[in-house]
């Protein structure tokens, strides 16, 4: 049984059935008005079958009120004329007509008529379905005054999507063979669950399929000499010529779309004559129009037809476009925020006591990361991420460490190259020693003997990839061992200061703190030990005073006049020499080293200047 009840209702086709193969996108049917039919037809039925409510709004040509209808039991919209514009018959033959139009555009946006018909005092009225919402004028005014509830309410993506449907239904009206003549904000309806409406279809135009008027009245439904229209938002050619085609209304959609995307009619009434400025960012630069939209309005605007969208449709899809790309960068920006709160997340981990420190650090930075490559418009993401990169953590990370004990290796066997210079020209003084005359050869080995052990260690040095502490330690060692010694030329007053001063110097760029404290301590060494083995007699005096003489007695070596002059001029242009060449040398290293992060740096600033539009970087994407 019931399998022969279900086979008797599936034997029955729905009403979806039958009418889904003629869906109003497929009525491609012109639409025609023949008023004397209509006329005819109203003097027949004269009935009270509506109760009336009150007046919706008035205008000169009638007035809507909201009526109940008994028949069906619903409330209705009635526009009827006004008695004095029913006894013209042009003014009757134009609202027939207009109640045809609009009744034969059987679209989800355009208000369906329901009835045509006459009061009891004889007026001719017409019925549709009542709207409830509010104009896109009365919406872009109040955004314009900054009303909260519009602006928590109307947002630029719903209003876009909303003109996309407009679009759609001026096309629809097209196919059909009527030009709307009328758009504007005042014309189109929003209501509360998503509907849209395009109103007002008393200025249509129906053309054939040559653009010929098939309708028009025996009188113009305007007077010679006034504008068919609202000239605000009329394209050039209907403010001299009413019989215009599908290209007008795709102006008018251009001047709504610009009211939409600056708050701002694209036409001012002193400039009704004046070429449109299409371009919104130059009326409104505050409101960061996007350029897509910008193009939009351009085309839409041009002031010849052949150069503006082919069809409203042609500009749908171009907005439509524009929605796809805004809906993905709507959840690229979502996503960045969680990125951005995962970024804070871990950044607030990271100064916790027991909390790995270098984990939680660089999952910040991967976070803030994301956050910039999902949404590379937003500043605020690029200026954490900067100032994360920039503020050095309390503990530098194992990676940093290892980077950083490579690269002092290279400032090593840079100072052990320039150590063995220094050490070899030493050797320069032998045949100068050897003309002015050498008296101790014992006590000549404790400058020879450390020297070469030194040049052995410098030489090692610069064989190793990793130096170790003890053979820097052993090289530092014997050269303030030798440069203590040297005290037995001239005493620990001559020449020693300047040899160890200029060596603890150079050892100062070692990366080591340890190594630079320890030569500080073997330079002072080194002047103090001579100087206090010859003031308790451990050693020989090499100075004698008389008379206010001060007289320096030889203890390693004679002194002759032209030897010592040699040795002491040679000796001293090299001790300026060589530790400038060192010196200078890790300069150029470090101010490499500093040309490389502010390059860096440098090339971090163009790239978020670059991605969020600021003036030094290149143009907005």
């Amino acid at each position: 049984m019931a399998h022969e009840l279900d086979s008797t209702l599936l034997s029955f086709p729905s009403y979806a059935d039958l009418i889904q193969t003629q869906a109003w996108g497929k009525d491609s049917r012109p639409v025609r008005a023949d008023t004397d039919e209509a006329a005819k037809a109203v003097e027949v039925s004269q009935g009270s079958r509506y109760t009336e409510g009150p007046v919706l709004g008035a205008g000169g040509m009638g007035k809507v009120m909201l009526v109940a209808d008994a028949r069906i039991g619903r409330e209705v919209a009635l526009k009827v004329l006004h008695p004095e514009r029913e006894l013209e018959p042009q003014e009757r033959a134009r609202f027939l007509r207009e109640a045809q139009v609009q009744g034969q555009l059987e679209h989800p946006s355009i208000v369906p008529v329901y009835d045509i018909d006459r009061r009891p005092d004889g007026t001719t009225f017409f019925t549709m379905r009542r709207v409830l919402g509010r104009t896109l004028h009365a919406i872009i005014e109040d955004l314009r005054t900054g009303v909260p509830a519009a602006k928590a309410r109307y947002t630029q993506r719903e209003l876009l999507t909303a003109f996309a449907t407009v679009c759609l239904t001026i096309d629809y009206a097209h196919s059909r063979g009527v030009v709307h003549r009328d758009l504007k904000p005042a014309n189109i309806m929003l209501g509360d669950f998503g509907e849209v409406y395009v109103l007002d279809w008393g200025l249509a135009r129906l053309v054939d399929e040559h653009g010929e008027s098939v309708d028009e009245p025996q009188a113009r439904l305007s007077a010679p000499g006034t504008f068919l229209g609202t000239p605000l938002y009329m394209a050039p050619e209907q403010m001299a010529d009413p019989d215009v085609g599908p290209s007008a209304d795709v102006f008018a959609l251009g001047t709504i779309l610009f009211e939409i995307l600056t708050l701002e009619r694209a036409r001012h009434p002193s400039t009704l004559f004046v070429p449109v400025e299409g371009r919104p960012s130059v009326r409104t630069p505050h409101r960061n129009i996007a350029p897509e939209l910008e193009t939009i309005c351009v085309r839409a605007l041009e002031m010849e037809p052949k150069d503006r969208y082919a069809s409203p449709r042609a500009m749908q899809e171009a907005i439509n476009r524009y929605l796809e790309g805004d809906r993905a960068l709507e959840q690229r920006r979502e996503l960045a925020t969680k990125h951005v709160q995962g970024a804070r997340i871990a950044l607030g981990k990271s100064v916790e006591r027991n909390a790995d420190h270098e984990k939680e650090r660089g999952a910040a930075i991967t976070e803030l990361g994301r956050a910039v490559a999902l949404d590379p418009q937003n500043a605020e993401y690029f200026e954490m991420l900067a100032e994360l990169i920039n503020t050095p953590p309390p503990q530098a990370p194992r990676e940093v460490i290892e980077q950083i004990d490579r690269e002092n290796q290279g400032v090593i066997h840079v100072g052990a190259k320039h150590s063995m210079t220094a050490t070899a020209s030493w050797w320069l003084f032998l045949p100068i020693l050897a003309w002015m005359g050498i008296e101790s050869m014992w006590q000549l080995s404790f400058i020879a003997v450390p020297t070469l052990l030194a040049l052995l260690a410098g030489f090692t040095m610069t064989r190793q990839r990793v130096i170790g502490r003890p053979i820097q330690y052993v090289a530092v060692f014997c050269m303030f061992f030798a440069g203590m010694a040297t005290s037995r030329f001239f005493g620990p007053l001559v020449l020693v200061p300047q040899l160890v001063a200029s060596y603890a110097i150079a050892c100062q760029a070692h990366p080591e703190r340890g190594f630079r404290t320890l030569s500080v301590v073997f330079a002072a060494g080194g002047l103090l030990v001579p100087t206090l083995l010859e003031w308790f007699g451990v050693w020989p005096s090499s100075y004698s005073f008389h008379d206010g003489t001060w007289t320096i007695v030889p203890q390693l070596i004679e002194l002759p006049k032209g030897g010592v002059f040699v040795f002491l001029a040679l000796a001293n242009v090299l001790i300026v020499i060589v530790p400038c060449m060192f010196i200078g040398k890790i300069r150029e290293e470090l101010s490499r080293a500093q040309i490389r992060l502010a390059t860096q740096a440098w090339h971090f600033r163009q790239l978020g200047g670059q991605l969020i539009g600021r003036p030094d970087g290149a143009s907005r994407v």
